[in-house]
């Protein structure tokens, strides 16, 4: 417990050194006057991990070309960060007073800068409506109080891969299992009496979830429409790990776990356990990325003759979850206008469409949704064509046909978008309070501890971990889950 509250202080202390780089605390330094010569605006734009692929690396060039083309003037420096990186190298630079003005953050890295302070509000600086253009459950993540301090980029969801061969030896289907996670965890017990867990018929589960290592637990509160987090007294955020509901939700799948109704591996391994397990005939079903059943036909052809492809398993708001790539300008950025007119180009319609020719991503934008590539067989078939050709003309190795089932996949997982949610608060030390919840629930899992005083105790360390945050995060900064679809 010391060892905690050691960590806390520490934690508190570098967030003190970060604020002082943001120019939060103390003021900040002076900003890069000296990059800009001959009347040309240069905007510094970092991307996360994008250099390597080459066909990525000729879009961006590209579109970096077409903004410049647009506008006389104005020069694009680009800059690709490795994503263990990124935290360093941009702490760093503002440390220098010498931060880039346009940021690729993934949501969890967001989450932390999000409260720095370090994303400038670009609501009146956009050249049109973000309301207007983007899916509403990407662009929640990036509005707060009133603000927009990110534009989602692009986005990845997950489809239901279902091996009947399986599902078959309980006497079930894919068709007819439920489509929500409490209904899903009876039916688990039910497959484990009819089929056996470990040690029994090879070791076959219905499904798995990461719940120690990468848990979706904390995903999962927010899908059933509770939230492990609420307002105290003077509005800012404290833990809400022990009211009764959050706890009830929370011992369902401990005890689920430790009757053998899933497997051992998602106690401790995160979500690669489950692509593992499924290619080699041990769960019924697993919620993943439409692009894993290119693994599953490549390594596991028997299984991935008898799998079937389905909507995703969501919570009680009926609502999936949705991994959100941003770009934000940030405050130490001394041309915000421009940098915010980069930001707008590069989640455009044209810019977001062009990009998933090239990869296979969603798009943010609403109308991108509405496209023949996004909603018919055909046209979707043949942009994943195009994608293949690309990699193999990279990788220098024939080209593969598009898969029925990963193309079917793709447009399934396309439809659940338009009502997902990007369920990761926008919270400083959320990277932090994962760490603590994971590292409880694992000796609950594990160990045996009582889920109740293992859940008091990790509350207390939110509260710790919150109250050391900078300004006080409110409730703007959790998800935004206040409608049903189902």
């Amino acid at each position: 417990m010391a060892a905690r509250s050691a960590a806390v202080l520490l934690l508190a202390g570098v967030l003190s050194v970060m604020l002082f780089a943001w120019g939060v605390v103390g003021g900040g330094c002076d900003r890069r006057a000296d990059r800009d010569a001959g009347g040309v605006i240069t905007v510094e734009f970092w991307t996360l991990a994008l250099r390597g692929n080459s066909d990525l690396e000729r879009y961006i060039t590209e579109r970096i070309a077409a903004f410049e083309a647009q506008r006389p003037g104005v020069k694009v420096r680009w800059v690709d960060v490795p994503f263990e990186a990124m935290d360093r190298k941009l702490i760093s630079a503002a440390g220098a007073g010498r931060a880039p003005d346009v940021v690729n953050f993934s949501d969890k890295t967001y989450a932390r800068f999000i409260g720095l302070g370090a994303l400038r509000d670009v609501k009146a600086l956009l050249p049109g409506d973000a309301d207007a253009r983007f899916v509403p459950g990407a662009l929640a993540l990036g509005k707060m109080g009133g603000k927009v301090l990110a534009l989602p980029w692009y986005l990845t969801t997950q489809a239901v891969v279902a091996n009947e061969a399986v599902l078959s030896e309980a006497g079930m289907s894919a068709a007819s299992l439920p489509k929500d996670w409490r209904g899903l965890m009876k039916a688990a017990r039910e497959f484990r009496e009819k089929v056996g867990g470990e040690g029994k018929s090879g070791g076959k589960y219905l499904f798995s979830v990461p719940l120690g290592h990468e848990s979706d637990l904390l995903m999962m509160m927010f899908a059933e429409g509770l939230t492990p987090l609420k307002a105290g007294a003077d509005g800012r955020l404290r833990g809400n790990l022990t009211d009764p509901a959050v706890v009830e939700m929370v011992k369902g799948w401990v005890e689920l776990y430790r009757d053998g109704a899933i497997p051992r591996e998602a106690a401790t391994q995160g979500s690669s356990h489950l692509a593992d397990l499924y290619q080699n005939g041990r769960l019924g079903l697993i919620n993943i990325g439409p692009n894993f059943l290119n693994r599953i036909a490549d390594q596991a052809p028997g299984v991935f003759e008898t799998t079937r492809v389905g909507m995703p398993i969501t919570g009680e708001l009926g609502r999936g979850h949705v991994a959100v790539m941003v770009l934000g300008v940030t405050t130490q950025s001394t041309h915000p206008k421009e940098a915010a007119e980069l930001v707008w180009f590069m989640t455009s319609e044209e810019s977001q469409e062009k990009f998933c020719a090239v990869v296979p991503i969603l798009p943010s934008t609403s109308g991108s949704l509405n496209k023949p590539q996004f909603t018919d067989k055909a046209a979707a078939t043949q942009q994943a064509r195009e994608v293949l050709r690309l990699e193999a003309e990279r990788l220098k190795r024939p080209m593969r046909e598009p898969l029925e089932k990963t193309v079917e996949a793709g447009l399934i997982a396309a439809r659940a978008l338009k009502d997902a949610v990007a369920y990761t608060p926008a919270l400083e030390g959320w990277p932090d309070m994962r760490r603590s919840f994971e590292d409880g629930i694992k000796r609950a899992l594990t160990g045996g501890e009582d889920v109740g005083a293992v859940l008091a105790r990790v509350n207390g360390e939110w509260d710790r971990i919150l109250s050391a945050s900078s300004g006080g995060a409110t409730v703007e900064a959790l998800p935004r889950v206040d409608r049903e679809v189902r």
